[in-house]
């Protein structure tokens, strides 16, 4: 059974239950699918699926900040909402000590600098694609490689 159909199931539940939040989160995740099928021209993959998770869950985190900011609680927790649905079909993400372990065998291995976070970066972020947040293993680098000075 494909992305969709899986998502048409859970959507179809969500109706019966009448849970509107998970209904229209279910039908922007099914329009998201599609609209990266049609681009891409065949079904997707799981790792697909993954970064359309991953994107609407920063779309959202991004939108909480801004509601935040502008103090509007309603709206605020409707889309905390929204992500935790999101987080439900999101792949975990590794743990903090599993990153720093690959980002300190990276810097050994390539002998980094605190001036050299791109070459570790880069390293890094291709073992860790899809596992972790580029943002995560940028902060556990620049500790890593200031703790290394």
């Amino acid at each position: 059974m494909g992305v969709i159909e899986e998502l048409r199931i859970k959507l179809k539940e969500s109706m019966l239950a009448k849970d509107k939040i998970r209904t229209r989160v279910l039908r922007l995740m099914i329009s998201a699918v599609k609209n990266e099928e049609v681009s891409k021209r065949r079904p997707v993959t799981k790792e697909e699926f993954d970064a359309i998770v991953k994107k609407q869950i920063k779309e959202r985190n991004e939108a909480i900040e801004d509601y935040k900011r502008a103090e509007r609680k309603e709206l605020l927790k409707e889309e905390e909402k929204e992500r935790d649905i999101l987080k439900e079909f999101a792949t975990p993400e590794i743990s903090e000590e599993k990153i720093e372990k690959i980002v300190s065998e990276i810097i050994k291995r390539e002998e980094a600098t605190p001036q050299g976070i791109g070459e570790v970066m880069k390293a890094a972020m291709k073992e860790l694609k899809g596992k972790a947040s580029g943002k995560r293993v940028r902060e556990i680098a620049e500790r890593l490689l200031q703790s290394k000075k």
